[in-house]
């Protein structure tokens, strides 16, 4: 006779594995975010030696997504749950991507625009709420780091009530960035405008991250608890 129960057990102990070693992700992720404050700091000094670093940390998140979309496809986890948890290495994986593109953005345009007097005046400005963003950033990686691990679901709402209470002020920082752009178009060139604002929706973007993953992990540890 099939134990059913005990077979659910294994499956459960697996997935909870696999989220547990997803894990890496926010902790890489929180890495490439510090990386991006330093070069945010320094700009234009050493930007090229920290986007190399986070270029790096983003070269290794692909390579770990290949091994553990292998992992959930080969058959070693439930296949009812595959949909969700490829998802969520896709958004794991994200969030090394949108760093890697803020990084390689930040580089080409400190090394490549010069800008005048009142054109580093507005870019230093938003690049210290670009720095309040990222510190942001790493506490909301914090709480996904703790959710990936985490098998009580109250303290996993928990967290996941603290990520939305951060992309919340986020959002709001983001918003405010973007109005002191268009109050200070004039004093600034369309490309500067442009390198700004994108910036703003990027960083704002690896917040919403966040709480997708936190949405996935919540969604797939109901399925295998349930």
């Amino acid at each position: 006779m099939v134990n059913y129960n005990f077979l659910k057990r294994i499956l459960v102990v697996g997935e909870k594995n696999l989220l547990s070693r997803l894990s890496v992700y926010p902790l890489m992720g929180i890495e490439s975010s510090s990386n991006l404050i330093l070069m945010l700091k320094n700009a234009p000094s050493d930007v090229e030696k920290y986007n190399e670093i986070v270029r790096s940390i983003e070269k290794k998140g692909d390579e770990m997504d290949i091994d553990f979309r292998h992992e959930v496809t080969s058959g070693a986890i439930s296949s009812s749950l595959m949909d969700n948890l490829l998802d969520l290495i896709e958004k794991c994986d994200d969030i090394l991507d949108k760093t890697y593109f803020t990084s390689r953005e930040i580089n080409r345009f400190n090394i490549h625009y010069k800008m005048t007097e009142e054109e580093k005046n507005v870019r230093d400005h938003a690049y210290n709420s670009f720095i309040t963003i990222l510190e942001a950033n790493k506490k909301s990686l914090d709480f996904v780091h703790s959710i990936l691990n985490e098998n009580d679901l109250s303290k996993m709402k928990e967290d996941r009530k603290n990520i939305e209470a951060i992309e919340e002020q986020v959002d709001e920082i983001k918003d405010n960035i973007i109005d002191f752009t268009y109050l200070n178009s004039t004093k600034i060139s369309y490309l500067v405008f442009e390198h700004l604002n994108t910036l703003a929706h990027k960083l704002d973007d690896l917040l919403d991250d966040c709480e997708d993953i936190s949405d996935l992990v919540f969604t797939i540890m109901l399925a295998v608890t349930s």
